[in-house]
């Protein structure tokens, strides 16, 4: 019996939590009316949506490098069909927004910097990408060598993103980079695929949380 379960575990704890991540990411965005949107990576565009029908935007922008954004918010996203890493080419705002998103990119630090510019005076950006220090993902990369969310064969991860890292760097691009969060349930190795439950994540968040975020505010 392995120490660590297989990798599909991981996308089914990241797709339950999925709803839980996103309310972290709004609650670090510090949300209010009137403010200017870019989603990196927006997909489909549904945190998109839930910025528009609750904070009255004065402008949504998102970017992802297949056009399958939803047909209802087409009137009220300006939506770009490039990859993440043209991100220099799109106007500044008020947040910045990549959500699960840096681990897919080949140039994500410089991909990074570029969304880090975009941030106006007073905005935020918020980075969220896969918690590598879970006790799951410990376990995995000293028996068998592997991060749990990067597994050999797993094509869609290819950026390990380091936390300490993304603040390092938002920090030479003139932000202040606040204390970290975590969210959504990680998988409790040998369990059968049951997740940590809300008392052990509030005790242990680094341990048993499947998504990490980093949050910074331009002054």
């Amino acid at each position: 019996m392995s120490a660590a379960r297989d990798y599909s575990d991981q996308v089914d704890s990241a797709g339950a939590s999925m709803q839980e991540i996103l309310d972290a990411v709004l609650e670090a965005a510090q949300p209010e009316p009137g403010l200017t949107w870019l989603d990196l990576g927006c997909g489909r565009g549904d945190l998109l949506r839930l910025i528009r029908d609750r904070w009255q935007p004065a402008g949504l922008h998102g970017i992802d490098p297949i056009d399958w954004l939803e047909p209802d918010l087409r009137a009220d996203v300006e939506f770009h069909t490039v990859a993440a890493e043209q991100a220099e080419q799109l106007p500044a705002v008020d947040r910045v927004l990549l959500v699960e998103v840096i681990e897919h990119l080949e140039a994500p630090w410089s991909t990074l910097r570029s969304a880090a510019r975009l941030v106006e005076p007073g905005g935020r950006i918020v980075v969220s990408t896969p918690n590598l220090a879970t006790l799951r993902g410990r376990l995995e990369l000293s028996v068998r060598g592997n991060l749990t969310a990067f597994r050999p064969g797993y094509e869609p991860h290819v950026s390990p993103a380091l936390p300490h890292v993304t603040e390092r760097i938002l920090t030479e691009e003139g932000l202040a980079v606040e204390p970290r969060r975590f969210a959504g349930a990680d998988v409790i190795s040998l369990t059968g695929g049951r997740v940590w439950p809300e008392s052990m994540r509030r005790r242990y968040p680094r341990l048993a949380s499947v998504s990490v975020l980093v949050g910074a505010c331009r002054p």
